[in-house]
C-alpha cells in the first residue's frame, strides 16, 4: 500500500459526497483502491460524520492529525480562506503528505487537491527513503570500501523498495 488520501471537508459534507470524491480522484488518475494505505484528515473531522463514514464505507483506515501538525506541512496550493477558518492553509494536501511521510519517510503529492462543493481530496505516494547502514568493522588489511557504509533500498539489496 503506497497511497494516502488526504480529505478536508465542511461539517455539512456527507459520506456519499466524500466517498464519491475519493472514488472519482482514484479513477480519474488511474490509481487503485488496493494501493491506499489510509485516509488522512484533521482531528475535527475524524470523530463523526462524513469523513469517518466515507473511509469506513470504502474500507480504508482513517488517521487524523491536529491542526498544529497540518499547519507545518508545506503544500503547493495553500488557501488563506481555509487558514482563516481552520488554522491551517491546507487539510487535504497537508494530511496526505504528512500521512505518507509518517508511513514511509518520504512523500510525493501525486494528485493535487480536487474539490466538490463541501470537500477536498488529494493523494500522496509513500516514498521509501534510503538509509545509510554502517557496515561491520573491517578486518585489518581489508580494503577501505569493504568497511564503508552501504545504502539500503537499492535494486537487488535487502530493504529494496517494494520488498
Amino acid at each position: 500500500m503506497t497511497l494516502v488520501i488526504g480529505v478536508g471537508a465542511s461539517s455539512r459534507a456527507d459520506a456519499r459526497e466524500i466517498g464519491e470524491l475519493i472514488g472519482t480522484v482514484l479513477a480519474r488518475d488511474d490509481l487503485r483502491g488496493e494501493d491506499v494505505a489510509c485516509v488522512a484528515t484533521v482531528e475535527a473531522r475524524a470523530g463523526t460524520g462524513g469523513v469517518r463514514d466515507a473511509a469506513e464505507m470504502l474500507g480504508f483506515h482513517l488517521v487524523a492529525y491536529s491542526v498544529g501538525v497540518l499547519a507545518t506541512v508545506a503544500v503547493p496550493n495553500p488557501a488563506e480562506g481555509v487558514r482563516a477558518r481552520t488554522g491551517t492553509a491546507s487539510v487535504a494536501e497537508a494530511a496526505a503528505l504528512h500521512g505518507a511521510r509518517a508511513l514511509g519517510g518520504g512523500a510525493r503529492l501525486v494528485v493535487a487537491k480536487r474539490a466538490t462543493a463541501r470537500a477536498t481530496a488529494a493523494v500522496a505516494r509513500i516514498v521509501p527513503v534510503a538509509r545509510i547502514v554502517p557496515a561491520a568493522p573491517r578486518a585489518a588489511g581489508a580494503p577501505a570500501a569493504a568497511g564503508g557504509p552501504r545504502i539500503t533500498g537499492e535494486p537487488g539489496e535487502p530493504g529494496e523498495a517494494g520488498s
